[in-house]
């Protein structure tokens, strides 16, 4: 049994049942493009075999990084996790292969492994794991979010998002949103708890200016 897909009122199943539900929380796993596997070229675990300059054996001047890219970590001896520390410096050392091809100099391969990994796990409270220390809490959540934080483009999306962080800390949250929920009638008469999400109608949107406005 798999879960075929889901929206935002139900969760539909292989078998052609649905559950209804205006909660999803995922737990599986990436998957790798079902295109990847017409391709005629040396395959593991659905992934392309490349040597250590991100080359596909077999195909000069064709590369594949990221996801789709089966690598072995020289440090390690484990393949490259498709986290997105991982690309980030292999499209680095891509660029750099292919400007190295271009000119006629000697390709590099990647040197890079898992520097940690970071998580939020709710309001304030993180878990994270860096070179190889396993902490949780409100210091692992702020690492996590100056790490998102640092990978921001523009020096003026950084500051926007760093703002309303440091507001976050100290107010309450501000609602955009607001939905208003139809009630069906009880058996008894007594109106009764919805059991279905807003139509479009009953949609009310407060933007930042209502407050200023009231």
């Amino acid at each position: 049994m798999q879960i075929r897909g889901a929206t935002d009122q139900c969760i539909e199943l292989s078998d052609g049942r649905r559950i209804d539900s205006n909660t999803l929380i995922w737990t599986a796993g990436n998957s790798i493009h079902p295109l990847l596997a017409d391709l005629p070229c040396s395959m593991e675990r659905g992934r392309i075999v490349d040597d250590p300059f991100f080359e596909i054996p077999g195909w000069k001047d064709v590369y594949a990084l990221g996801d789709c890219a089966s690598l072995v970590d020289s440090e390690s001896g484990k393949l490259h996790p498709p986290t997105a520390q991982h690309p980030v410096r292999e499209g680095k050392t891509v660029a750099r292969n292919l400007a190295a091809a271009f000119d006629g100099r000697a390709k590099r391969p990647i040197r890079f492994s898992t520097l940690g990994q970071l998580a939020t796990v709710g309001r304030r409270t993180g878990v994270a794991n860096v070179l190889g220390i396993n902490f949780s809490g409100f210091i692992a959540w702020w690492l996590w979010r100056t790490v998102y934080l640092m990978k921001l483009p523009r020096l003026e999306k950084k500051i926007r998002v760093a703002l309303g962080w440091t507001l976050d800390l100290d107010f309450t949250k501000h609602i955009i949103r607001h939905h208003r929920l139809a009630s069906h009638p009880s058996p008894g008469g007594a109106a009764g708890r919805s059991d279905s999400l807003p139509e479009n109608g009953d949609r009310l949107a407060a933007t930042a200016d209502a407050a200023h406005r009231g």
